[in-house]
C-alpha cells in the first residue's frame, strides 16, 4: 500500500471515530433533553460520517472511479445536511 493511500485510510478512520463519537453524544443529549433537533443532528452527522467512509471503501475495494466517488460523497453530504436542516425547522 502506498504511503499516501495509507494516510488517507488513517484519516478516514479517525474521521469515522470522531464523527461517531459526536453522533453518539448528540443522540445522548437528545435522549436527555428530548429536543428533536438533536436527534436529527445526530442522524445527519452519522449519514455524513458513514457516507464519506463508504465512498473510500467503494473507491479502493470496488473500483469506483474517483469522479463518481466525489459525486457520491457530495450527494451523501447533502443528504446529511438536509436531515440536519429538517431538524432545525421541526425542532
Amino acid at each position: 500500500m502506498e504511503p499516501l493511500v495509507a494516510l488517507v485510510v488513517v484519516v478516514k478512520l479517525v474521521a469515522l471515530v470522531l464523527g461517531g463519537v459526536v453522533s453518539v453524544l448528540a443522540y445522548r443529549a437528545y435522549r436527555r433533553t428530548r429536543i428533536a433537533g438533536l436527534q436529527y443532528f445526530s442522524v445527519g452527522l452519522l449519514v455524513i460520517t458513514l457516507g464519506t467512509v463508504l465512498v473510500g471503501v467503494f473507491h479502493h475495494f470496488l473500483g469506483v472511479p474517483t469522479t463518481m466517488g466525489m459525486l457520491l460523497e457530495s450527494v451523501i453530504v447533502c443528504a446529511g445536511f438536509g436531515v440536519m436542516i429538517v431538524g432545525l425547522y421541526e425542532g
